[in-house]
């Protein structure tokens, strides 16, 4: 049955404010096609397990070192000693050699902190339904709802149309956050249930999106006219990258779009690139890749808004 799908969450986010309207839950799903230089969720891309590790859960080899008897590969070594982000003494942290990992995840099983840890987490759309309803009465007085975001929930579209339409006949609202990078066909088969989608807008220049994501945006940019024909309502996401997308080209390019299709949005959210996300790339052992590049001036965010604003678009800095 349907209710009875599994999909792979890597984090329920309750009480969320800043993926759609209102007071949310955001359930993120695992599983991208898109490989964003400036991905704040490096955990969200692989639809394989992971092994992340977070120091500041770690107790230490010395104390306890069950991670290191687990691995059979001897991927796991004493690194530096540390004071620990947890307790105020010091601790011998351990070191994984990721060319040694398979994961198979046994050192996360044996973890009693859960400092080592597989994001991947199966559940049902029931389990899920039942986390997400439990918070409706603030979604109805707030006007929120639930947010199926990613990674690109799409990309498991059997579990996030069952869950889209189990929201739904729970009166509760629903917002997809989406790359928009998916066939056509299922984009119109979701849209009933879906009230609002949080489309993203990285690169008008698709030679440009192919560099910077791994895939071309034809087909993200024919999805959103598509679906603003149908009656799609959006909040359009402009994430903006300094020496990537936030060119005064790419941008008047993108404000340019969003006149196009005007009539289906709701508010364009410019969204000025950060480095929260970099410590997780370090959890899981990955370089991260822009850590050369700086957030944009607020007088350099400023100014596209107004150049948004002038061109008879509701805009905002989000």
């Amino acid at each position: 049955m349907a209710e009875e799908l599994t999909g792979y969450v890597y984090d329920i986010q309750k009480f969320s404010v800043h993926d759609g309207p209102g007071i949310r839950t955001t359930v993120f799903l695992k599983g991208c096609p898109l490989r964003c230089l400036w991905c704040h969720s490096p955990e969200s891309q692989r639809f394989e397990s992971d092994l992340a590790y977070m120091e500041m859960k770690c107790i230490g080899l010395e104390d306890c070192g069950l991670c290191a008897k687990a691995c059979e590969l001897g991927a796991i070594t004493p690194g530096e000693r540390k004071t620990s982000l947890s307790e105020n003494k010091e601790i011998v942290v351990p070191v994984i050699d990721r060319q040694k990992c398979i994961t198979c995840l046994k050192c996360a099983e044996a973890c009693p902190s859960g400092a080592m840890y597989d994001p991947k987490k199966p559940m049902t759309v029931t389990e899920v339904l039942t986390a997400v309803a439990k918070d409706k009465k603030y979604y109805d007085k707030s006007g929120g709802g639930v947010t199926i975001s990613g990674g690109e929930p799409m990309s498991q579209f059997p579990f996030t149309f069952a869950l889209a339409k189990a929201c739904h006949e729970e009166g509760i609202s629903v917002a997809l956050d989406t790359t928009g990078f998916a066939p056509t066909e299922r984009f119109l088969e979701i849209l009933p249930y879906v009230d609002l989608f949080l489309y993203d807008l990285k690169h008008l220049d698709s030679k440009s999106h192919q560099n910077f994501t791994g895939v071309p945006n034809e087909l993200i940019l024919e999805n959103a006219r598509t679906l603003v024909k149908a009656g799609g309502r959006f909040q359009v996401r402009f994430p903006m990258i300094p020496k990537l997308n936030a060119t005064p080209e790419n941008i008047r390019a993108t404000a340019a779009f969003c006149v196009e299709i005007k009539e289906g949005i709701d508010v364009v959210q410019l969204l000025p690139y950060h480095k929260f996300g970099a410590t997780k790339y370090d959890r899981l052992g990955i370089k991260y890749k822009l850590s050369n590049v700086e957030p944009p001036s607020d007088e350099f965010m400023q100014d596209a808004l107004k150049l948004f604003q002038d061109m008879g678009l509701n805009a905002m800095i989000h």
